[in-house]
């Protein structure tokens, strides 16, 4: 049967930032597409206009570049919370081998000890 493991506050924040990352960064991907793509005049282009006056204004990177950034940091951020719980359970089950085999150890020396006083 499955081992099903709870998330931790911890692990459960981390996914939700990284998740928040990755639709801001998809959401700026796709505005930067639909910013290229975006029939009409140049006037009316209201992506176009956007990312002029507020985005290339102070980074000199357009609405894909900032999406793929913020894809890239949402990845970063789950390979970090990924690995953490890895290691954190790595650790439990260590611990619970452990315990058990001096479980085992102490059972094997009382059966030695009830043997000899035979």
């Amino acid at each position: 049967m499955a081992d099903t493991k709870k998330f931790n506050k911890g692990e459960l924040a981390g996914y939700i930032i990284a998740g928040l990352f990755a639709l801001a960064g998809l959401v700026f991907v796709v505005f930067g597409i639909i910013g290229d793509h975006f029939p009409g005049l140049e006037s009316d282009n209201w992506v176009s206009i956007s990312e002029g006056k507020w985005l290339t204004n102070w980074s000199g990177i357009g609405y894909r570049w900032w999406g793929l950034i913020l894809l890239g940091i949402a990845v970063f951020l789950t390979v970090i919370v990924l690995n953490v719980a890895a290691s954190k359970g790595d650790k439990d089950e260590e611990r619970a081998a452990r315990r058990k085999q001096r479980q085992l150890l102490a059972e094997s020396v009382v059966e030695a000890e009830t043997e000899e006083v035979k």
